[in-house]
């Protein structure tokens, strides 16, 4: 039986617990697993245990991680550091850590500190909702998702083959990418849209006409606006640590937007109706397809299941309980 510890308990921990332990044992590339569970909050540790999200409640994060084989971060991401810290001297050789934060290569340097014989795999979910916490969880929210994976040079096969094993089990497809390249996607496909959702609400809620408008907002103010209604702490922490590639992002939505307003004070009705078709067939075009899967991908994502299950060849170590 693997053994698998949950760190963090929120909305993507309690999830992927859920997800974990509703999979059947003989469908799983990594068969029968025990899913044991820590939180700071005792509260939220409760609540995934009320959820069916854990097997066994951890009163501590020694009592967590004792004959883990897997090891999940997740936590918001700036706790990452100070998490990686304490599980160093508590991890055996052979043990396999990854984490779901939404940023990459800065928990990549914080995963260097791991003690050598300590695998680390980071991982993201490309999946998630607005509203945050262990209530909020959903055993199907992975199911079909983008799974985005990184590694280093030094990571073992076997560490990989775990944690791919893991995504596979909860319905999640496995995205290999390097990290650097990972934080500077997701800024412009997913941290710069929370940031613009943020900033409506901000600037028409800081308006002296706000109650007015209020009034007047109805479906288009509620999906562009949805995205501000996520968890505040990880939303920050976001932001904290992709600094380089969401400036890039946000100083190519400051140009458009300045263009924009000239197109508009100018009354340049071609160039603002050519805008506005071609990003339109760009998105329908994008809704077409399966968006997320490089060349070559399609075709590994679906193989039938005991192919893939075959590909998996590691050997994680025994737990002496």
């Amino acid at each position: 039986m693997v053994r698998i510890s949950i760190i963090g308990l929120g909305l993507i921990g309690t999830s992927l617990g859920m997800a974990l332990r509703s999979a059947e044992a003989s469908e799983s590339p990594l068969g029968a697993l025990e899913v044991v569970g820590w939180d700071r909050d005792q509260r939220a540790v409760k609540e995934a245990r009320g959820r069916l999200a854990i097997d066994r409640e951890a009163r501590t994060l020694v009592e967590a991680v004792r004959d883990a084989q897997i090891i999940v971060v997740a936590t918001p991401v700036l706790a990452i550091r100070e998490v990686f810290a304490q599980l160093g001297p508590l991890l055996a050789s052979g043990t396999v850590v990854t984490d779901v934060a939404s940023t990459k290569a800065e928990v990549a340097q914080w995963a260097a500190t791991l003690p050598s014989g300590v695998a680390y795999v980071g991982g993201h979910p490309m999946a998630g909702k607005e509203k945050a916490g262990a209530k909020a969880a959903d055993p199907e929210l992975f199911n079909g998702a983008i799974y985005c994976l990184t590694t280093g040079r030094s990571t073992p096969q076997a560490a990989l083959e775990a944690v791919e094993a893991m995504v596979r089990t909860v319905g999640a497809k496995p995205y290999y990418i390097d990290p650097e390249e990972h934080d500077v996607y997701v800024a412009g496909i997913s941290h710069l849209p929370m940031l613009l959702s943020v900033g409506l609400v901000e600037i028409t809620g800081r308006s002296a006409a706000w109650k007015e408008m209020a009034a007047l907002a109805a479906t288009g103010f509620r999906d562009v606006s949805r995205l501000a209604s996520g968890d505040p702490e990880m939303h920050r922490d976001i932001l904290l640590t992709n600094r380089v590639g969401l400036q890039r992002w946000i100083d190519e939505m400051i140009s458009f937007l300045l263009e924009v307003r000239d197109q508009v004070d100018e009354g340049d009705a071609e160039d603002i109706e050519a805008l506005l078709q071609r990003v339109r067939e760009q998105r329908e075009g994008w809704l077409e397809t399966r968006p997320g899967l490089r060349p070559g991908e399609d075709a590994f994502l679906h193989q039938p299941e005991p192919e893939r299950r075959n590909l998996l060849t590691f050997r994680l170590p025994r737990r002496r309980s």
